[in-house]
């Protein structure tokens, strides 16, 4: 063999190791790769799972307060109905105790008025009588406005519970966009590596 020949046997056999070497070397990079890429995704996989847990765990604990809630706003209810009701009646107490003692004292008066015309006791009577009616608008009005502050703060419940909604369907909304986005980004990065 001549030297040229033999030169050229050692090259080749030199390139050929080292096209082995290099094709070993990118097998590994890929196994390595694949690896951390498989890794990666059981890591937000368990990431995504105990997220959803968590949610749920957060979701029962809230669900798990709605009772309290609603005997809380239900003890409001009742002690707004229960001061309601006594208001009322501590005025009509009153109102009564002054219809009392407007006519214990005013009577001898109007019996004397009386005595000397006797025509005007019939407008006198009506006087307690009048002063009731008022004294019963009063409480009624009371009532009625208790009441409304009831409907207020059950449109505001209805308010919220419409807030809540609408944000959870916002949420879904968004979470198709950012879907939308993910695949886009995954396409594109796909294209571009099969375009190499």
């Amino acid at each position: 063999m001549s030297k040229q020949d033999k030169k050229e046997t050692t090259t080749s056999t030199t390139d050929s190791t080292t096209r082995d070497n290099l094709d070993q070397v990118v097998q590994n990079n890929t196994e390595i790769f694949n690896r951390a890429v498989k890794e990666t995704t059981q890591s937000l996989n368990q990431v995504f799972d105990e997220s959803k847990k968590s949610i749920e765990r957060n979701i029962n604990e809230a669900r798990n307060q709605i009772p309290l809630y609603t005997k809380t706003i239900n003890e409001v209810q009742e002690q707004a109905v229960q001061a309601t009701r006594d208001i009322a009646e501590n005025y009509l107490d009153y109102q009564k105790q002054t219809i009392d003692s407007f006519q214990s004292i005013v009577t001898p008066y109007f019996e004397n008025a009386n005595n000397q015309l006797w025509n005007n006791q019939g407008i006198f009577r009506r006087i307690p009588e009048i002063y009731s009616k008022i004294a019963n608008n009063y409480a009624e009005n009371t009532v009625a406005l208790s009441r409304i502050m009831n409907n207020i703060a059950f449109s505001n419940v209805d308010i919220v519970k419409s807030v809540i909604n609408n944000t959870k369907e916002q949420s879904k909304q968004f979470a198709e966009i950012g879907k939308r986005n993910a695949r886009v980004y995954e396409s594109f990065e796909r294209d571009n590596r099969n375009s190499r």
